[in-house]
């Protein structure tokens, strides 16, 4: 029996992930450090789709964690076939405005625990005939914005860090995902975002769900690259196109909202 374990899997992405991988009959194994969230997707997951479900409370912030997430899945031998590096939060506002912790945060929990977690899974990961990890980006990965330098700079990291690791892993048995939505309507929070950029956010924005089923139907396919969606597509590329000093223009007036949030 196989697995596919998924971070930050109570809300979000994260849910949308597990309940559209418990939809394929896949087994899963959730994460989170919201407790009582958990148990509830956990328990809902089991009961409606069919499949094992079991779920560990931790917050993977705290020194040795990713370290225990890896010992409860040995010890309960739990093969894991699937890894899905979800868990990750944003922070917009002015570099120099923003708390030191908050930087940290962001950069420990967006790049240290995504590149920790693949790295004790490695080894699981290929003893297995076909395995996959996808990891979580954005639609921003390429494009560094301004009021966002921190969290951009994070999702740049995994969506490099992802590319590199497929190639070094192109001819094992693991296929190397990165997943970069757009805005994706998960929370008020991310709601408030979406409406102070008007109406060319809302053509943008995609449902969790939407996002969950594009996301597994591609890495099951071995896509390296997946953006949901076919105008955030288009604004992928034109991310690569345009010359620097143009596109950091035009950034910083698209994204001056973020100025003070």
């Amino acid at each position: 029996m196989t697995y596919t374990l998924i971070t930050g899997a109570c809300k979000g992405i994260g849910k949308a992930l597990a309940y559209e991988c418990a939809s394929r009959k896949m087994n899963v194994l959730l994460i989170s450090n919201d407790h009582d969230c958990l148990q509830v997707v956990c328990d809902d997951i089991r009961k409606t789709k069919g499949v094992e479900s079991h779920c560990l409370s931790v917050d993977l912030m705290e020194e040795g964690a990713t370290e225990k997430v890896y010992h409860w899945v040995t010890e309960n031998n739990f093969r894991v076939n699937i890894l899905i590096n979800n868990v990750g939060i944003g922070k917009g506002g002015t570099f120099g405005s923003m708390k030191l912790k908050d930087i940290q945060h962001m950069m420990m929990l967006n790049n240290k625990v995504m590149v920790e977690m693949t790295y004790h899974f490695l080894p699981e990961l290929e003893r297995h005939k076909q395995a996959f990890i996808l990891s979580l980006s954005s639609l921003e990965a390429r494009l560094p914005l301004p009021y966002k330098a921190i969290y951009t700079g994070t999702k740049n990291f995994v969506y490099a860090f992802s590319l590199a690791i497929a190639q070094e892993l192109k001819f094992s048995n693991i296929k190397v995902s990165v997943l970069c939505p757009g805005p994706v309507l998960t929370n008020p929070e991310g709601l408030s975002r979406i409406k102070a950029h008007g109406k060319r956010s809302r053509l943008l924005m995609m449902y969790p769900d939407e996002v969950a089923r594009i996301a597994v139907r591609a890495m099951l396919k071995g896509k390296q690259v997946i953006v949901p969606g076919v105008l955030n597509a288009i604004f992928f590329k034109l991310g690569s196109i345009l010359p620097v000093g143009m596109k950091m223009n035009i950034l910083e007036r698209l994204f001056r909202v973020y100025k003070t949030t």
